[in-house]
């Protein structure tokens, strides 16, 4: 039996699940074992490794082990200290690890089985075989609100962790800030030996609020991680992605942004790290829709061994357009001969008084800033890693928010040791 034929077969209903959901889920298996997983000859597709998705079926966790998760979350959870936390375990909510005492009167926080109307706009979001499977066999996810005015004290921190190997999950989450909301939203994915991770979510974003969502992978190995997020940001409002990944056999995350009214902007600030023959892939398609909106987006990475760093990303300013300022920058480190990097910066324009840039660097550790550290006492590898490190830094120091911020820099301090004003002092 093929992966496709073996997720038809372990399909079945949820107990308490609505009807019209059971429809919705149905249909969604439907296009699935219609379109299959997306070949390799797709363009957008054509960079990620399909092989091991396509051939084996990583059905729902038959068990969850509490000990393991409880670790895993507290690891997790040291990213962003003071936080409300919500917990997803083998893709279901897990009330006894999360932490929602003290949430603001009027502030919705609860899981997606609750309120199922929430995601259905994910349902109508099907361009691939992986996004119609996601929605076939959805466990759960976050449903977010956030009500007019409010600006939230200190961040929401989804957890999201697997336990049991060669398994899969399957996440679906919306998140709404009403018209002035702000909020500090962190997703941090740990996957599991050899599992698959499919998660995507739903952004609304009122007239002028902001919302600032950090999107971490720091995953077993083995595991397979793909996110996608399609946000709508409305007058004046803005949206900031802090998307990280620094782990996974393969993690990609796609993000559709669409800047649909005047003055509405985003910010990308994004970062890889990979070793070994991990691929880590960025897709970004930002869409101005709206007179004067802006878009900063800032991607940097790093490969070594036989890793492959991937970034793709388009700029579309239609008609509407007018008085763009889109920048887009990406630049990568190869440590080895046998790293790769491919970088793919696209502008498609059909607006005539627009400000719009990209640019695109692929190079090398810079030799005297290594012999110069090395002349004061560090070894070549301790070289190596604060000034890996001091690189990736540059994007947390344009991160606003204090908590996202200091969440990028724990991570890397995870995988790269001291920064470098820790050693300066």
């Amino acid at each position: 039996m093929n992966a496709v034929a073996a997720y038809v077969a372990a399909f079945a209903p949820v107990a308490g699940e609505p009807d019209w959901w059971l429809a919705q889920r149905r249909a969604a298996l439907t296009a699935f074992e219609r379109a299959g997983f997306p070949s390799a000859r797709e363009e957008f597709w054509r960079l990620t490794d399909l092989k091991v998705i396509s051939t084996q079926s990583f059905l729902a966790p038959q068990t969850v082990d509490g000990a393991k998760a409880a670790k895993l979350v507290g690891e997790a959870a040291s990213l962003v200290p003071e936080a409300w936390r919500f917990v997803l375990v083998d893709g279901g909510f897990a009330p006894a690890l999360s932490d929602l005492d003290g949430l603001p009167e009027g502030v919705t926080l609860v899981a997606t089985h609750a309120r199922p109307r929430a995601v259905e706009p994910l349902t109508a979001l099907l361009p691939d075989g992986i996004a119609a499977l996601g929605v076939a066999f959805a466990r759960d996810g976050l449903v977010l609100r956030v009500p007019a005015g409010l600006v939230l004290d200190k961040p929401i921190h989804l957890i999201s962790v697997q336990t049991e190997a060669g398994r899969g999950t399957h996440l679906l989450s919306r998140i709404d800030l009403e018209g002035g909301a702000q909020a500090e939203v962190i997703e941090t994915y740990v996957g599991g030996e050899g599992a698959l991770l499919n998660g995507a979510a739903h952004i609304s974003l009122g007239m002028g609020s902001h919302l600032t969502h950090g999107l971490f992978v720091r995953s077993h190995e083995t595991a397979q991680i793909f996110l996608r997020v399609s946000a709508h940001v409305e007058k004046a409002a803005r949206y900031s992605a802090v998307p990280v990944l620094l782990g996974a056999q393969q993690s990609r995350v796609d993000l559709a942004i669409d800047l649909a009214e005047d003055h509405a902007q985003t910010d990308v600030q994004g970062l890889y790290l990979a070793s070994g023959t991990q691929r880590s892939q960025l897709l970004t398609e930002i869409t101005h829709d709206g007179y004067a909106t802006r878009t900063n987006e800032v991607v940097k990475g790093v490969a070594d061994d036989h890793a492959h760093g991937i970034f793709q990303g388009k700029i579309a300013v239609t008609e509407r357009g007018q008085k763009t300022d889109a920048q887009m920058q990406s630049r990568v480190l190869l440590l080895s001969e046998t790293a790769r990097a491919d970088t793919k910066p696209e502008l498609e324009i059909y607006a005539d008084d627009v400000k719009c840039s990209h640019g695109a660097t692929v190079g090398d550790i810079d030799d005297a800033a290594l012999f110069y550290l090395m002349a004061r006492g560090l070894t070549r590898d301790e070289a190596r890693r604060l000034l890996l490190r001091a690189f990736l830094e540059e994007v947390a120091d344009q991160i606003e928010a204090p908590s996202v911020q200091q969440a990028v820099r724990r991570l890397l301090a995870e995988v790269l040791g001291a920064s470098v004003d820790e050693v300066a002092a």
